[in-house]
């Protein structure tokens, strides 16, 4: 596959709305985790989070207000960071112009409601029914800017960001250029409550911690723009970073925990590595569970080596399918800005005898850096990403 490289991102997450916003807060000390209302109503025991304001999204000027309520909230965290992603590439208009946009929670905070009025026989909006459709948001933004190409959306559990990014790699072969982008809004009662029956979610974000309990429910959207080397060139586009081909693969072992050993990341990893000579630190899936934090740290320690960890989840929360692609745009980020955030609320690990966790925000040049996913069902994802 040749080279495919990004020239433009948009991102919304509990943080902030741009992204110097949201870096700004990434490497502060503050703590933004706030109440999710309707679980503090139910006295609910897990009940923070990092809700976004929908109030505050940019959206499209033409998209109409008159239809707006028939979204999901996942479909306007996608809308707000495609917008600013086209706003930043600002590419000429093409139409053969590819979206993979995706969703894990999709319309979940509407879903009880909708489908309880569907079994009664009670009305509900024709657009709110088709929006049901997980991978509807790719369908609205080739509308929303008269995109022609290819619309889809991945369900890959949580590693459905780095998913997204790969197929929109493989788009970008034959697209002037590829939207990709995930979002997620899982601030609400019945993926709360989910999680929580799968014993997943805290109150407390703390990757890699003695004290983690689960991850943090986050909510957020992100798009990347791709291209591939020919279109930089024909469109005089501005590359920001380069993506390496992904590594993939799977345990092959249980539904929820992942390999003891493991195996299914060291091999996802060893294939994005077999692309490069080294990577400069790595951006850690680390959702703060007791179980996956302890085995990605040593998987990461056999494959890449001593280098720097770090996790942004313990600033934002689990972004569900935001999150591979919210988590690429932060390595960019940090690559750019020369400076590795510390990880938040790390206080004491046993199993760090390297030192590799970054405790403080590191003020050092990277190049290189690794991004991983892993999901339910075993899903390994690893990514190399080089700044230009």
């Amino acid at each position: 596959m040749q080279p495919i490289y990004v020239v433009g991102f948009g991102m919304v997450d509990g943080l902030g709305y741009d992204y110097n916003t949201c870096w700004d807060k990434m490497i502060d000390d503050n703590n933004y985790t706030s109440d999710i209302p309707e679980m503090v109503e139910q006295d609910y025991k897990i009940n923070k989070g990092m809700p976004v304001n929908l109030d505050e999204l940019v959206l499209q000027d033409n998209l109409p207000l008159k239809i707006r309520p028939s979204f999901s909230n996942s479909q306007m965290l996608g809308f707000h960071s495609t917008n600013r992603a086209i706003e930043m590439a600002n590419l000429p208009h093409s139409k053969n112009v590819s979206i993979v946009f995706s969703s894990v929670s999709n319309d979940i905070e509407m879903g009880v409601d909708m489908l309880n009025r569907v079994h009664n026989s009670k009305r509900v909006l024709v657009r709110r029914l088709v929006n049901r459709i997980p991978e509807m948001t790719s369908s609205h933004l080739s509308s929303l800017y008269g995109f022609m190409g290819n619309t889809v959306g991945l369900q890959a559990s949580c590693a459905t960001g780095l998913a997204s990014i790969d197929y929109g790699m493989f788009e970008a072969q034959d697209s002037d250029y590829v939207i990709v982008g995930g979002s997620d809004a899982g601030c609400c009662n019945l993926a709360v409550k989910y999680f929580n029956q799968l014993g997943a979610i805290a109150n407390h974000s703390a990757p890699f911690d003695e004290n983690r309990a689960g991850f943090l429910m986050g909510e957020g959207g992100a798009t990347l723009v791709l291209m591939r080397e020919e279109m930089v060139e024909k469109y005089k586009a501005r590359p920001i970073a380069r993506l390496y081909p992904m590594g993939k693969s799977n345990d092959a072992v249980e539904m929820t925990s992942p390999a003891s050993d493991g195996r299914g990341a060291t091999i996802a990893i060893g294939k994005a590595l077999q692309h490069v000579d080294s990577v400069d630190a790595v951006n850690a899936h680390a959702t703060s569970t007791p179980v996956g934090d302890e085995i990605e740290y040593n998987t990461i320690v056999n494959s890449v080596g001593e280098v720097p960890i770090w996790a942004p989840k313990s600033k934002i929360g689990h972004t569900l399918a935001t999150a591979g692609v919210i988590e690429t745009i932060y390595s960019i980020l940090s690559m750019n800005r020369g400076v590795i955030p510390h990880i938040h609320n790390l206080e004491t690990c046993t199993f760090d005898d390297k030192n590799l966790l970054v405790r403080e925000n590191m003020f050092r040049p990277s190049k290189r850096m690794l991004n991983n996913s892993f999901g339910f069902g075993g899903k390994n994802m690893a990514q190399v990403i080089e700044i230009c």
